[in-house]
C-alpha cells in the first residue's frame, strides 16, 4: 500500500481569479471587514482618517484595525508578525486587498490611536445591543493579572538598590586589588604570572556603569516616591498569587452579560487590589448598557462596604460572599454579637449591650463596649483582655444586605464562576498566554481592547451565529 502523495510543485496551476475566492462565505474575517466597514472612524478619533493633499499616501485607518483584529483573533499580535502573515496568508492578503504595509506602520497604527481602538471595541458592543443580543440585567465582574513586557529582575526597591550597590563597590575593590598586585610584580621584575591588566580594567568599566545605573535608579526611586519600582516599565507593578513570585503586571477588569457572555465593559489598572474597583467598574457597565437598575455578581475581593454602599445609591445591588478574617475559634466569633439597628445597640451572647463608644476613622468602623465585661460568667470564651471591643462598619448594612441575597440564592456564585471566568481563560490563550507586548498603561489598555474585541467577535459568532452579527 502507498502512502497519499500531494501534487509536484513544478505542477502549473491556477489559482482562483478573484481574490474574493480565497475566502470562504462563512469565515470570521468577512464579519471583521463588515464590521469595521460600519463604524464612523472620524467620530471615534483616529488619526489620519482623510487624507493629506500633500506628501506620500498612507494607508487608511480602517484597513490597519482590520488588520489587528484579525491578528488577535488567531493569536498575530506582534507587529513583524502580522507583516509576515500580509504576504502570506490567504486571510490576511484578503483582508487587506494584497496591500503588505512594514511593520513599523503597523506597531505605529496601535500606538498613535490608544483612544480610539478603545472605542472601537466599545462599538462592538453597541452594534450587538442593538441587535437584541446582550441581556443587561445580571452581569459578572473579575479581574485577572496580566503579564507586562518587563523583566522580574527590573524589580527593585530602596533595600535591593542599597545591597546591589554595596555588592558592585566590593566587586570593584576586588579587582583594583588585582591590579596593584599586577603592577608590584611588574615593578619587581616577576613576569612569569600572565598579566591580565586590560581584562580587570575592562571589568572594572563595566562595574562602573552598572553602579551609575544603579544610583540613577536609587535617585529614580526616591524621586517618584515608592516603595518597590519596575525601571524600564515604572506604571507596572509587582502583582501575584499567594507566595508565588510577584512579576510586572496590570490588573484587566472585565464585566460579562450573564445572559449573551459578552464582555460589555473591561478596564486595566495597575493596582493589584480589586477592593476598590467595584464600584467604578458596576457603574461604567450600567451606562454602557444604559439600564437603571442592575446586578453585579463578583467574588469575595470585592467585599469592600463603602463600595457596596455607594453602588447600592446608584441602582446597583451586589452579590458577592463577604471577605473574613481568620478568626480564633476559642472565643465568640463578631457573627455571634447581634446588632439592633433601632437602638444602635449590640447584643453580647451573654445577654449584656454593647454601646458606641467612638469611632475608627481610618476603618470607617463605630466601636461598640460595655462595661460589664469585668464580672461576665462568659468572659473566659469572649476575650482574654480585660475588655471585648467589637467594631462595625459603617456600611456594615450594605454588607448584610449583600449576604443575605448570597443566602437566598447560592446559585448567584455559581453563575459567576461560570460566566466570567470562561473570557479570561479565552483572552490568555489568545494573548501568549496572558502578556502584553506594549509598554505603559496608555499602550497596554489599547491592547487590551484589541483582546476584547477580538474575544467578543468570537464568542459572539459561536453563540449567534454570524448572519447575526455581521453588519449590513
Amino acid at each position: 500500500m502507498s502512502f497519499i502523495d500531494g501534487d509536484s510543485r513544478d505542477q502549473v496551476s491556477l489559482l482562483p481569479p478573484s481574490v474574493d475566492d480565497y475566502v470562504g462565505p462563512e469565515a470570521l474575517v468577512r464579519v471583521v471587514d463588515a464590521f469595521v466597514a460600519s463604524l464612523d472612524l472620524i467620530e471615534l478619533g483616529f488619526n489620519r482618517v482623510i487624507a493629506a493633499a500633500t506628501g506620500r499616501p498612507g494607508y487608511q485607518p480602517g484597513d490597519m484595525l482590520r488588520l489587528y483584529i484579525w491578528g488577535y483573533l488567531n493569536q498575530v499580535r506582534s507587529s513583524r508578525h502580522l507583516e509576515r502573515a500580509c504576504v502570506r496568508d490567504l486571510e490576511a492578503m484578503w483582508l487587506l486587498r494584497r496591500m503588505s504595509p512594514d511593520y513599523r506602520t503597523i506597531a505605529a497604527f496601535r500606538h498613535d490611536n490608544p483612544d480610539a481602538i478603545i472605542a472601537a471595541s466599545a462599538a462592538f458592543i453597541q452594534f450587538c445591543r442593538e441587535q437584541g443580543l446582550v441581556g443587561g440585567r445580571i452581569v459578572a465582574l473579575d479581574g485577572s493579572k496580566m503579564r507586562a513586557v518587563a523583566s522580574p529582575k527590573n524589580i527593585a526597591g530602596a533595600e535591593r538598590l542599597a545591597r546591589d550597590i554595596a555588592h558592585t563597590e566590593k566587586e570593584i575593590a576586588y579587582y583594583l586589588d588585582r591590579l596593584d598586585i599586577i603592577d608590584e610584580s611588574v615593578s619587581s621584575g616577576l613576569d612569569d604570572q600572565p598579566l591580565h591588566r586590560e581584562g580587570f580594567k575592562a571589568a572594572i568599566a563595566s562595574l562602573e556603569r552598572r553602579k551609575d545605573r544603579l544610583f540613577k535608579r536609587q535617585h529614580e526611586l526616591e524621586r517618584r516616591d515608592e516603595k518597590v519600582l519596575v525601571f524600564g516599565e515604572p506604571e507596572a507593578k509587582p502583582m501575584g498569587y499567594g507566595r508565588a513570585p510577584k512579576m510586572p503586571s496590570y490588573n484587566l477588569q472585565n464585566v460579562v452579560d450573564v445572559e449573551s457572555g459578552l464582555i460589555v465593559h473591561h478596564d486595566v489598572y495597575n493596582d493589584a487590589n480589586d477592593s476598590h474597583l467595584l464600584h467604578p467598574m458596576a457603574v461604567a457597565a450600567k451606562e454602557v448598557l444604559e439600564v437603571d437598575q442592575i446586578q453585579v455578581l463578583t467574588d469575595g475581593g470585592y467585599s469592600n462596604a463603602e463600595e457596596i454602599a455607594r453602588c447600592e445609591k446608584e441602582g446597583i445591588e451586589v452579590a458577592a460572599p463577604i471577605k473574613r478574617g481568620a478568626m480564633n475559634s476559642e472565643h465568640f466569633r463578631p457573627v455571634q454579637f447581634l446588632y439592633d439597628e433601632t437602638n444602635n445597640t449590640i447584643r453580647c451572647p451573654a445577654g449584656e449591650t454593647l454601646r458606641p463608644s467612638g469611632v475608627h476613622t481610618r476603618n470607617r468602623a463605630i466601636r461598640y463596649r460595655t462595661s460589664a465585661c469585668g464580672a461576665c460568667r462568659l468572659k473566659a470564651r469572649c476575650t482574654p483582655g480585660a475588655q471585648r471591643t467589637i467594631h462595625r462598619l459603617v456600611d456594615q448594612s450594605a454588607l448584610d444586605r449583600m449576604e443575605a441575597r448570597i443566602h437566598s440564592d447560592p446559585s448567584l456564585m455559581t453563575i459567576r464562576r461560570c460566566t466570567v471566568e470562561h473570557p479570561f481563560g479565552t483572552i490568555k490563550r489568545m494573548s501568549g498566554g496572558g502578556r502584553f507586548l506594549t509598554r505603559g498603561l496608555r499602550a497596554v489598555k489599547a491592547e487590551a481592547a484589541l483582546s476584547i474585541l477580538a474575544f467578543n467577535i468570537l464568542h459572539a459568532a459561536n453563540a449567534f451565529g454570524l448572519a447575526a452579527i455581521t453588519p449590513h
